[in-house]
């Protein structure tokens, strides 16, 4: 990686203002992580407490790192008189960050087409289909999402949504070296509030839904739609040609959304996935072997609306919203609609998205999925009852150090679609799991019964899968594609596919 002068930094980015040091001493890279630094970064000092400020400074002076970007309110700071260069940010660090990390790295994100995805569900199913129809069309392509990061083929795992600004770019510049020219990326509200995607250049950004989740960072509806309302103002920003906008106007803040867009005043053009936009669907047909819908495109400058057919293999009312929306995205981004309506009828399963498990006999079938928040708990039993099937078992549980409010709402939504229950742990970390299933529990109806609380996973999926008859459905939520469970602060090994499997195996042998 070429070194760029502070002066130069300086000057492509106005908020950033040298108050100690040398504007000619060269710069590497830049990390908020002091565990990754080397010789010639820019430690990115962290908002802490003064302690774990003095802590991650002393950190990165023993990696010999000789300057340090600060916020304003951390000028005073003593320690940071030891660094010899210090920059200060004039506006949100993170998003000063964002902006360096992307100059440092060469604008990688100019020299893709990156296609931003926001919303509370549906991201990492949408981004996943954006890839495989990008690929089936033989174009080289990238995904960032929850579940894995892909360069090509080329897979690399991850824990987070968005990643840290540093390792976004980092990770961009590597699709560039490979040649990738398409890239989808799941953008969370964290990323956007944080300025992880600071600096990035958008070619496209789309906005599935907002429902209730991430309560416990953004502590109102509010704050989390503006969060998701910046992947717009970052499209906006981007100098990229021919850039495009796709809100879904038919769910969960929709209207809001859409509302805001307008009162922005965006030149940026903005189309609508719903009955009063430029996209709609209709016709929907839903079936075991994949689903069915009518498209309607409304043509510009043209007087008529085109109709096609889609088919897709992806089961559920959900997946239809998905491949919709992923093909109105398609047809933005200029692909061949007729290709890509054929793309669609063949998409590999999203891994812990209406991921199916069928019993060895194929007479009843198991549904793994990430859903770990009421709307998605809901969409997805709806999906289901939607299909069928004799009976609908639900198993969850809630995350423990997260959004509490959610817990009850999600007991009701089990209640209503399921015949029965089984409410058990998810991740519990720090928190007491009994105190969980207790929390989720107050929200069935009272003289509700037809549940079960077992707080061991295992146990608990073993215990549905007894309780499953013929041509019934069981829905395992809340982990999807997770390889762990967190109980305290310890992390083992546990996929809920995986157990499932083995429950069926030996439901089977003991026949």
């Amino acid at each position: 990686m070429i070194s760029l002068k502070i002066a130069d930094l300086l000057k492509k980015i106005p908020e950033l203002k040298l108050i100690q040091g040398d504007p000619e001493s060269n710069i590497n890279y830049v990390w908020a992580d002091s565990r990754k630094l080397s010789l010639g970064d820019i430690f990115v000092l962290p908002e802490e407490t003064i302690d774990k400020q003095n802590f991650y400074l002393k950190m990165a002076k023993e990696k010999k790192v000789d300057t340090v970007l600060i916020s304003k309110k951390d000028s005073k700071l003593e320690s940071i008189k030891n660094f010899s260069n210090v920059l200060e940010s004039e506006s949100s660090l993170g998003e000063t960050h964002g902006r360096l990390a992307s100059t440092l790295a060469y604008n990688p994100s100019k020299k893709l087409k990156l296609v931003g995805i926001t919303g509370t569900n549906g991201k990492t199913s949408l981004t996943y289909i954006l890839y495989h129809i990008t690929k089936n069309l033989g174009k080289r392509v990238g995904l960032i999402g929850t579940v894995q990061i892909l360069v090509g083929d080329k897979h690399i795992e991850t824990g987070y949504t968005t990643p840290d600004a540093s390792s976004l770019n980092l990770i961009l510049k590597e699709m560039v070296e490979a040649e990738i020219e398409y890239v989808f990326m799941e953008v969370s509200s964290h990323g956007l509030k944080l300025g992880r995607v600071a600096g990035l250049e958008l070619t496209g950004a789309g906005f599935t839904n907002l429902t209730q989740d991430h309560l416990d960072f953004h502590l109102s509806m509010e704050d989390y739609l503006e969060s998701k309302f910046k992947i717009f103002t970052l499209l906006e920003q981007s100098s990229v040609k021919n850039k495009f906008g796709l809100v879904a106007g038919d769910v969960s803040y929709g209207k809001e959304m859409i509302q805001k867009i307008t009162e922005s005043n965006l030149k940026t053009p903005i189309s609508v996935l719903g009955v009063s936009g430029e996209y709609h669907v209709s016709n929907s047909k839903l079936g075991l072997d994949g689903s069915d819908f009518r498209l309607h495109k409304k043509e510009k400058n043209l007087p008529f609306i085109e109709v096609r057919r889609i088919k897709t293999n992806l089961l559920g009312n959900f997946n239809v919203f998905n491949t919709a929306f992923a093909a109105c995205i398609a047809y933005e981004l200029g692909f061949d609609w007729d290709k890509v309506i054929h793309s669609l009828s063949n998409i590999p399963t999203v891994p812990g998205r209406f991921q199916v498990v069928p019993f060895p006999d194929q007479s009843r079938i198991a549904v793994v999925d990430y859903a770990h928040t009421p709307d998605a708990l809901d969409n997805i039993l709806k999906s289901c009852v939607e299909i069928g099937p004799r009976e609908l078992i639900c198993l969850f549980g809630c995350g423990g150090d997260r959004d509490k409010t959610k817990r009850p709402l999600m007991a009701k939504i089990a209640e209503q679609h399921s015949d029965f229950v089984i409410i058990t742990s998810d991740n519990p970390r720090t928190e007491d799991p009994n105190s969980i299933l207790d929390e989720i529990e107050a929200g069935f109806s009272r003289g509700f019964k037809r549940y079960e609380k077992i707080v061991d996973r295992r146990e608990a999926i073993q215990r549905a899968v007894s309780l499953l008859d013929k041509n019934g459905i069981l829905v395992v939520a809340g982990k999807g594609h997770e390889t762990y469970q967190i109980i305290g602060k310890e992390k083992t090994h546990f996929v809920d596919f995986e157990e499932i499997e083995k429950a069926f195996q030996n439901l089977e042998n003991s026949r």
